[in-house]
């Protein structure tokens, strides 16, 4: 979801996977680092799609 490349190790927030790399520099990462803003922009697409969807029975 972030990196938007294919990993094996990670983490599943809603629908969204965040591969254990891009976790780690999100951890690291200060709020006023320049990555900072891609980060969020990121992280709001999946909150956007997880809450958007429609699942049927």
């Amino acid at each position: 979801m972030i990196c938007e490349q294919q990993r094996l190790g990670g983490i599943h927030i809603i629908t969204a996977f965040i591969c254990d790399e891009c976790n780690n520099e999100i951890v690291k990462t200060n709020v006023n680092d320049q990555r900072y803003p891609f980060f969020v922009k990121q992280m709001r697409k999946a909150f956007h799609t997880g809450n958007s969807r429609q699942y049927m029975n």
